[in-house]
């Protein structure tokens, strides 16, 4: 029987993958929040991803924390500076933390209130297989979110649910058929070659990472299926 995972993005759907590859590494998701005229992305992944997520982003530790949502919301502090510019922004990471899985995001120019606001315009739902939330009143989903996952041997897929919205990232030529859906290729002029599979319900974008291999990625994918139910 072929390797199956499970994994839930932030807007609440099951995306199940299965194939002959190996699809044991962790995954993140990634959402876009309309609030009060903004759009905000949050990510939500294992507790290590908010980590290294947060050392990225230069923070070196978190001032304050509170209780929330069955879970604590960290907060910190970071100066993101433009040396081409000469400009210097003051950026505040927000990580929630509940039990095994975190959700995080960055504001500018912001105070810890305005990041406990804005986890509690949100409902969040911590299961076996990810968190999810809910708007409150104030916020709306912008677009599907969208899972990040990497698979030596592949690439990096970005799994999305397929809608008559981002069916739009499909090229117009028909694609090649194979086991898991429709297969197509196209290229970008700053990422080179990356690939698009539909499915009956999902759109799975991968992105090659080893470029000496891209001819060996459309024979892989091949074999792979990706399911998403609610």
């Amino acid at each position: 029987m072929a390797p199956r995972v499970v994994h839930r993005t932030l807007d609440g759907k099951r995306i199940h993958l299965s194939g002959e590859l190996d699809l044991s590494r962790p995954a993140t998701s990634v959402a876009r929040i309309a609030l009060d005229g903004r759009l905000h992305e949050i990510t939500s992944g294992e507790q290590g991803a908010a980590r290294g997520w947060a050392e990225d982003l230069g923070v070196t530790g978190f001032d304050d924390e509170f209780a929330i949502q069955g879970g604590r919301l960290r907060i910190g502090h970071s100066t993101l500076r433009d040396a081409h510019a000469g400009l210097k922004e003051r950026v505040l990471a927000a990580v929630w933390e509940g039990r095994r899985y975190s959700v995080f995001t960055h504001l500018y120019h912001a105070r810890a209130a305005d990041a406990v606001g804005f986890f509690n315009a949100l409902t969040l739902t911590e299961h076996d297989d990810g968190v999810a939330f809910t708007p409150r009143k104030r916020a709306a989903l912008a677009e599907p979110a969208e899972l990040v996952k990497e698979v030596p041997g592949l690439g990096l897929l970005e799994i999305t649910t397929l809608t008559r919205q981002t069916a739009r990232r499909l090229p117009s030529w028909p694609g090649a058929r194979v086991g898991g859906g429709e297969l197509f290729k196209d290229t970008l002029d700053d990422q080179g070659v990356f690939f698009l599979l539909a499915t009956p319900s999902a759109l799975v974008t991968v992105l090659p990472i080893d470029e000496d291999h891209v001819q060996e990625v459309p024979r892989r994918l091949a074999g792979l299926t990706a399911e998403i139910l609610n």
